[in-house]
């Protein structure tokens, strides 16, 4: 099930229930994430949240690195 497409009031009662679930950190507004950790803390539920993962190559990540100060 994906969580991502959901509001963080649906997300709010899925935890209130009891349930935890695994969520990209940057889907959720940061006063949602206190409120959803503050419900998870009453209710037992565990939130995981999972940096995204990005499938395309960025450009610059070919590029060896190097100091500024050497550029």
């Amino acid at each position: 099930m994906s969580f991502e497409d959901k509001t963080p009031e649906e997300l709010l009662r899925i935890v209130k229930a009891g349930l935890g679930f695994t969520l990209q950190h940057d889907q959720v507004s940061a006063d949602a994430l206190c409120a959803l950790e503050t419900a998870a803390a009453e209710s037992g539920a565990r939130i995981t949240l999972v940096q995204p993962i990005y499938m395309h190559r960025r450009p610059w990540s070919k590029q060896p690195w190097r100091p500024a100060a050497l550029t």
